[in-house]
């Protein structure tokens, strides 16, 4: 299924399980899904790495850009954003990334 408010996909029926909307209906292949958030740092690795496989993403930052600058980056998250052809191997891809060991030199 799929919720329109929020872009999450999901299983199942009934409300959404992130926003608890009652509108919503299955889940289309172009969908645009709700990824993951990460700090800009990870993010940026995150879409890299997404482009790389050829998986397009869409980023949303969560505090837009003047209240970046103001307060630094330390409190920005940014929402990515795949569609749900591709949001299997999405998930795949940033599970590996969050799960990798830190590069030390």
């Amino acid at each position: 299924m799929y919720c329109q408010k929020c872009k999450v996909a999901f299983d199942g029926n009934g409300n959404c399980p992130v926003c608890g909307n009652t509108k919503v209906r299955p889940v289309l292949l172009d969908d645009i899904c709700f990824l993951t958030d990460a700090d800009p740092i990870l993010g940026g690795m995150i879409k890299d790495v997404l482009e790389q496989n050829g998986i397009p993403a869409l980023s949303n930052s969560s505090i837009g850009a003047g209240m970046a600058m103001r307060a630094g980056s330390m409190f920005e998250r940014i929402k990515y954003y795949v569609r749900y052809e591709h949001l299997l191997k999405a998930k795949e891809i940033v599970e590996e990334l969050s799960n990798s060991p830190a590069v030390t030199e």
